[in-house]
């Protein structure tokens, strides 16, 4: 880690819109699958971030897609947030590290994906996932079949 104050990414009214429609979507989600306790729901953020950002016009916190997941009802049986930066996942790890249903992965998302969350998701063992695929920049890698 380097010795500058951390500080929270600050976001605008789209990225603020855009957390609110993952938070309902996510609650339509996990609701739709309510009737079927063995199935087993999980949400996986890519690109977690620390879970607060500051809003661009009003400077105030605002709960980034891990905060909002958690609070989804009813609740995904697991959560996967995974981001490069050390700061960020630290953050994240003070919040709801403490927490048994909750992973949190330092790292590069394409390789965690491929290699250790995606393939224990699979339709056969009765496991679905709400994948949260939002990068600042364009570098994803995502396969999606058997190699």
């Amino acid at each position: 880690m380097n010795n500058q104050p951390f500080k929270f990414d600050e976001i605008g009214y789209w990225s603020q819109l855009k957390l609110e429609i993952v938070e309902k979507y996510g609650a339509a989600y996990t609701k739709a699958f309510a009737k079927n306790p063995e199935l087993k729901k999980y949400y996986i953020d890519a690109f977690s971030g620390a879970g607060v950002h500051v809003s661009k016009e009003t400077k105030q916190l605002i709960e980034g897609s891990p905060a909002r997941a958690l609070k989804i009802t009813p609740p995904f049986d697991g959560y996967h947030f995974i981001d490069l930066d050390a700061d960020k996942t630290d953050h994240l790890r003070s919040m709801y590290g403490n927490r048994q249903d909750v992973d949190i992965h330092t790292g590069d998302a394409n390789d965690y994906l491929t290699h250790t969350i995606l393939p224990k998701i699979q339709f056969k063992s009765y496991t679905r996932a709400l994948c949260l695929l939002d990068p600042y920049g364009l570098d994803l890698r995502v396969q999606t079949h058997n190699q």
